[in-house]
């Protein structure tokens, strides 16, 4: 959709863009072709750009890691130019660090229950060998005069152990032994201290029973055998619970896996090349800023120029990053772009407002200029004259200047066509009498209609800059804003009922003392508004908020003013010149007079109208630029940004020696 009111610059991407320093000249002489770039900084400083490749690298692997858990499955992913747009490597990674911890803790809980199932299970199989009556005391018991236990392992693994204790003189007592064909499990008693008699059967590689934990709650082996097997039990089945647990974390989030994977592959191919290729003090960095429809352009030109690059696009963040304006509008409204930057360029955050100033323009200037021989004139010196004052007719600020006035000058040549006005009364004085309205020769309907104009226009300034305050949550503005709105609503058909005595049709007469009332509240809410921005002072300054809208809208009569006094300077030259020739002719009788009084009646009409053409084309600019600019803009316009302008190579340029 166009843009009717105001409209929004050119989206801007912040582009970081790193090749290696060979093909720096190279990647120079490319952007200044494209003329895509507004550089801000280039050079070195890529160290952050290293961890980016090892942040990029780690993710990778650490997704990895968590799709090992669904091998076999298969998925199909591909990703949009929305969602390669949307996707940030500091989400992905921040999404997957969580993931992969909460997948590292359940494997961590997996290989504790392994462990304890692999112990409990030897347990539980060892202590199936022994009867379940024998007490558990007759396998491990550490008392305060002898100990008691029992170890199993290979014979070889015994005689070593037997050995030891001869060559120690550690006196045991055989209680228990079971003999199989490449095993042996034997219980013993002795006096020698416990923990050097277990570093011993460690040292041969033997190992024990403990049942330490089970001695104080269990008394048989067939107690702690139907303990175990329930134990086992359970621990199998909260494996199984873990490991569900792990396929459904990957299930549930395969898919924005799969997806990430395919987003950080793309990006570690790009920075791959760059990484491993040339290390970090081979490359350099180019920062700027970007119109986001010609990233892809300027992607491609680097591939296709064999340029190794890598190229990472940011978003601005309101607050913290100010991007260049690049005005966007559609022809006819941009040549009005000009007479924006004459009062500031816009910021990227806020409104272009040269469509609703196209108009506005054209239309003030059409107004007051309103005569159909001075139009074409003002035409006529644009398109042959103009070009001489300027240092370079073929800047691009000033073709679109100069087709501006030459537009407005249109519009002015309707509203004289529409007021039948050719060099002031100059088309009734050669007998030709014409008009479609009657309002621009007519002082009160002009000043009336100039009013009403005024009304309207500070109006659509006042709820841009209401929409403003509801956009940045200025509670202050909105309630001024509001409390004008109110004020006006109800306080003018008061105004013109009781003091002009000019009732509004379809509103009936009891209506209007209650308008008083609605007037008041509005004050009230403005009141409020102003003190909610400017404290105590606003008790006062609320004042000139009201004042203030009645002086812009009666700034507007202007309009009128101008336009009558360019009619009436023109009517009052063609009647000095009339007077001129009438007091000649008849002075000097013949042929002689007339010539003479020809001659100087039309000095005076030259010199009058060329002098009214320039008086009416600078009045007329001056004042709409005033009605632009002061009654319009100032309410909700800041201007203080600054142009795009990109990095290019400038073929053409004109030099003026002096």
């Amino acid at each position: 959709m166009p843009p009717i009111i105001v409209n929004r610059p050119v989206k801007m991407l912040k582009a970081k863009i790193i090749v290696p320093k060979w093909y720096m000249d190279k990647t120079i002489e490319l952007l200044q072709r494209k003329g895509a770039l507004h550089i801000e900084k280039a050079g070195e400083g890529l160290r952050e750009y290293k961890k980016l490749f090892e942040k990029v690298e780690d993710t990778i692997s650490k997704i990895n890691k968590i799709l090992e858990s669904a091998k076999g499955k298969v998925v199909d992913v591909s990703l949009t130019l929305s969602e390669l747009e949307s996707l940030s490597l500091e989400e992905i990674s921040r999404e997957v660090n969580n993931l992969y911890m909460r997948l590292q803790e359940l494997l961590r809980n997996i290989s504790e229950d392994e462990k304890k199932l692999e112990k409990i299970k030897s347990l539980y199989n060892i202590l199936g060998f022994f009867e379940p009556s024998i007490p558990l005391d007759n396998i491990f018991y550490r008392g305060k005069y002898f100990i008691v236990v029992t170890i199993y392992g290979s014979f070889d693994q015994k005689d070593a152990f037997t050995r030891l204790c001869r060559e120690k003189n550690i006196d045991i007592k055989i209680i228990r032994e079971y003999i199989f064909e490449s095993m042996f499990i034997t219980s013993f008693l002795t006096s020698f201290p416990l923990d050097e008699i277990l570093q011993m059967i460690n040292a041969c590689g033997l190992k024990y029973i403990d049942i330490t934990d089970y001695l104080s709650t269990m008394k048989t082996v067939g107690e702690l055998t139907k303990y175990l097997d329930k134990e086992i039990n359970r621990t199998k089945h909260r494996l199984g619970e873990l490991r569900n647990k792990i396929k459904e974390l990957v299930e549930d989030n395969i898919e924005y896996l799969s997806k990430y994977l395919l987003f950080l592959e793309n990006k570690y191919s790009e920075l791959e090349t760059l990484f491993k290729s040339f290390s970090s003090k081979h490359l350099s960095l180019i920062i700027g800023w970007v119109p986001y429809n010609v990233v892809e352009d300027v992607r491609i030109s680097l591939n296709k120029a064999g340029i190794p690059s890598y190229i990472e696009l940011k978003e601005p963040v309101y607050g913290v990053d100010e991007p260049p304006t690049l005005m966007n509008n559609p022809p006819i409204i941009r040549w009005y772009e000009p007479i924006v930057k004459f009062i500031g360029a816009p910021r990227y955050w806020e409104w272009d407002p040269t469509p609703i100033i196209s108009y506005s323009f054209a239309l003030f200037y059409g107004i007051m200029l309103g005569d159909m021989g001075y139009a074409i004139a003002i035409i006529l010196a644009a398109l042959f004259l103009l070009d001489k004052f300027v240092i370079d007719p073929r800047d691009k600020n000033y073709v679109f200047f100069k087709r501006a006035i030459i537009t407005s000058s249109i519009v002015g040549f309707i509203f004289g066509l529409l007021s039948g006005t050719f060099l002031g009364n100059t088309l009734s004085l050669i007998g030709i009498r014409f008009s479609f309205t009657s309002v621009f020769s007519n002082p009160l309907s002009f000043l009336v209609l100039a009013i009403l104009i005024g009304l309207v226009h500070v109006n659509i300034a006042h709820i841009l800059a209401l929409i403003k305050a509801i956009k940045y949550r200025n509670i202050g503005d909105i309630l001024s804003e509001i409390g004008i709105f109110v004020t006006e609503i109800f306080g003018i058909p008061y105004i013109l009922y009781k003091m002009l005595h000019t009732p509004i049709p379809g509103i009936p007469e009891y209506y209007y003392n209650m308008f008083l009332y609605g007037a008041f509240a509005g004050i009230i809410i403005l009141i409020i508004g102003t003190v909610k921005n400017m404290g105590g002072l606003g008790l006062l300054m609320w004042l000139f908020g009201l004042t203030g809208l009645l002086g812009d809208v009666l700034s507007y009569s202007r309009l009128a003013g101008v336009g009558l006094a360019t009619i009436y300077l023109a009517v009052s030259f063609n009647t000095i010149a009339g007077i001129a020739f009438n007091g000649i002719s008849s002075t000097l009788h013949g042929i002689a007079g007339i010539i003479i009084g020809g001659i100087l009646a039309t000095i005076i009409l030259a010199f009058g109208h060329i002098v009214n053409t320039a008086l009416s084309a600078i009045g007329s600019f001056i004042h709409s630029l005033r009605l632009c600019f002061v009654e319009f803009l100032s309410k909700f316009y800041e201007g203080t940004g600054y142009l795009f302008t990109p990095f290019k190579i400038v073929l053409r340029k004109r030099f003026v020696i002096e």
